[in-house]
């Protein structure tokens, strides 16, 4: 269901893809390059939007085979340092997904940046393989009838609904992307990330990665911790947790976010979705209304459960300022107006006004898949619900279904890195947000008790991560100065 951590494809959280999901990738002229010439370290940056500048870098298609002639290109966004006498390196970033295209956010986020790390660094956003410039896997171009679907069934027949158009997305996907799905693994990103690092010129890398992206990183930091001057790992996700257990636990941090919202409409008689002090019960009511009639919303689409959830999980994600969209949209579909649902909704699926989507969700299913952490086949998926059910009643079956995918794609899970431990690597700094519904505390505190060298940084919060983009001003300064001068904060150091 959700986005970013998708370690699993059922561990849903979008990295707070800063950039809208249907917002064009930098590099999407170039969407499909062939599988072809030699690994190289060379870049040729051509400037290209904004004040950035654009390149390639051909890498192996398959690092287990670096010689076969085989390559993808990746593509590259970088912001040049300002100050070039005083420049430290290169800062790459990833925004999470997995899908998310890192270039593309580099070129959002770029005037919000603080002016210290562009005097002192090239930023560089790159597409992982997979996704926005990067040989982006495809599957339909319309995936309306994918988002349709009931991810809480309730009856046989929905069951058999959503169980059939799973297996015939996956089977879309490998028609027309079975060149590159074997390929598209976290570990193969992360090779590329050092070959990005060799490429620009840098002795070792810094990176600040969110959500999904803190995954990468630290499989970075297992393969190459001599190879690391100062990682940033944002909304962190724990390597060593089961499939089930990664999906639980977000689904009960979806729950918790959802009822602080529902309690705080109840409270206050000026929210639009207020019900006379009973804003659950509404909840569960209109929930109840669209599983058995969908709503209408614009140019002929209706809002099914699939989007509701989707759209409910997409406001959750940035916390207190979701909550006035969420309230707004809800009480439109109290209406029988569904179009604020689904224009959520289409925010986090990348869906653009025109009906097509953009590439973040196929990655997202292409990666998560191949990754793991393995749930098991349908009937695992059916016998979770239960517990998923009473864990998170409102959140947990649809999150855990939203993984359901993985049971018929096509490319088997590569084996689990689990049990991860990052030895030999100087100082890395982990960041939980304390009420993060995405990536829950505990696993920043699991990863960073993983790493012989972790320094826990827990940041108050109800948003999905928080370094640059929750105004939180101690853990900004606190993560600037381990960027530039390598020094972290004391472990287990708490941001108000």
């Amino acid at each position: 269901m959700l986005r970013s951590s998708r370690v699993t494809a059922a561990v849903v959280a979008l990295a707070v893809l800063i950039v809208a999901p249907g917002t064009p990738t930098v590099a999407a002229s170039r969407a499909r390059e062939p599988i072809a010439a030699k690994p190289s370290l060379e870049l040729d940056w051509k400037s290209c939007r904004d004040e950035g500048e654009c390149a390639q870098l051909t890498v192996p298609l398959d690092y287990q085979h670096p010689d076969n002639g085989q390559t993808l290109k990746v593509a590259l966004f970088r912001l040049r340092a300002t100050d070039r006498k005083h420049r430290i390196g290169s800062l790459l970033m990833n925004p999470g997904g997995p899908g998310a295209p890192g270039a593309e956010f580099v070129r959002s986020i770029g005037s919000v940046l603080p002016d210290e790390i562009r005097k002192r660094f090239d930023v560089i956003g790159f597409d992982p393989r997979g996704s926005g410039g990067t040989h982006p896997v495809k599957c339909r171009d319309n995936l309306d009838d994918v988002f349709n679907l009931d991810y809480s069934p309730d009856t046989p027949d929905e069951r058999v609904r959503l169980d059939a158009g799973l297996q015939q997305l996956a089977q879309s996907c490998e028609q027309r992307s079975g060149d590159v799905l074997p390929y598209v693994s976290s570990e193969n990103t992360a090779h590329d990330m050092d070959r990005i690092r060799r490429a620009v010129g840098d002795k070792a890398l810094t990176y600040v990665g969110y959500s999904y992206g803190t995954y990468i990183g630290t499989l970075y930091a297992k393969l190459f911790p001599k190879k690391v001057r100062a990682l940033v790992f944002d909304g962190a996700l724990d390597p060593n947790l089961s499939g089930v257990e990664l999906a639980l636990e977000q689904a009960v941090g979806f729950e918790r976010s959802l009822d602080v919202f529902l309690a705080q409409c109840s409270r206050n008689n000026r929210c639009p979705f207020y019900n006379a002090g009973d804003s659950a019960g509404a909840f569960d009511r209109l929930i109840a209304q669209v599983d058995s009639q969908p709503l209408p919303g614009r140019n002929n689409r209706m809002l099914g459960g699939g989007e509701f959830d989707l759209a409910v999980a997409q406001a959750l994600y940035v916390g207190d300022a979701g909550y006035t969209q969420l309230e707004q949209a809800l009480a439109a579909a109290q209406r029988g107006d569904g179009d604020r649902m689904l224009r959520l909704a289409d925010q986090y699926t990348g869906r653009r006004r025109d009906g097509t989507y953009d590439s973040s969700q196929p990655a997202f299913w292409a990666i998560g898949c191949l990754d793991g952490p393995v749930i098991g086949g349908p009937d695992a998926f059916e016998a979770a619900e239960a517990r998923f059910r009473a864990a998170a009643p409102r959140m947990g079956v649809p999150l855990l279904n939203a993984g359901l995918i993985c049971a018929y794609w096509p490319v088997p899970p590569e084996p689990s890195p689990a049990p991860v431990r990052i030895d030999g690597a100087p100082p890395i700094l982990v960041i939980g947000t304390t009420h993060d519904p995405a990536t829950p505390v505990q696993w920043a505190e699991g990863l960073a008790g993983e790493i012989s060298s972790g320094v826990l940084l827990t940041a108050e919060g109800a948003q999905h991560t928080s370094f640059l983009l929750a105004g939180n001003t101690c853990v900004d300064g606190k993560v600037l100065k381990y960027l530039v001068d390598r020094t972290p904060p004391p472990n287990h150091t708490k941001c108000g």
